[in-house]
């Protein structure tokens, strides 16, 4: 594994890194592999937060697909298609600040025990 390599955020499906050699952030979400310097990846943070606020307007929208939400990546014959969930999670997985998850204790775990 190269040394120079920073695992920045995990998700189910992605990770986020960042190459101190390169000084490239890597997002790898499912199938999809996006390499950015730090000025295209805060375009690319801007670009995703004003698709999580606003209510996004695809051609796509009557498909049976459940992917709906497009991202465009600059070229008009290829877009990617994202369902609300993997939105989210990329997201998610970019929010580098607030990755810290709060832990449940065992008295918030309201669950009765049954011993047989």
């Amino acid at each position: 594994m190269c040394t120079a390599l920073k695992f920045l955020n995990q998700t189910r499906n992605g990770f986020f890194t960042f190459c101190d050699k390169s000084k490239l952030f890597q997002i790898t979400f499912n199938n999809l592999c996006f390499e950015f310097y730090e000025w295209e990846l805060e375009n690319f943070r801007s670009y995703l937060k004003v698709l999580m606020e606003s209510k996004w307007d695809s051609p796509h929208e009557d498909t049976l697909n459940a992917r709906k939400i497009p991202i465009s990546i600059g070229n008009k014959c290829f877009i990617i298609l994202v369902s609300p969930v993997e939105l989210f999670e990329l997201n998610a997985l970019l929010d580098v600040e607030n990755k810290k998850i709060p832990l449940l204790d065992f008295e918030d775990i309201d669950y009765r025990i049954i011993e047989n």
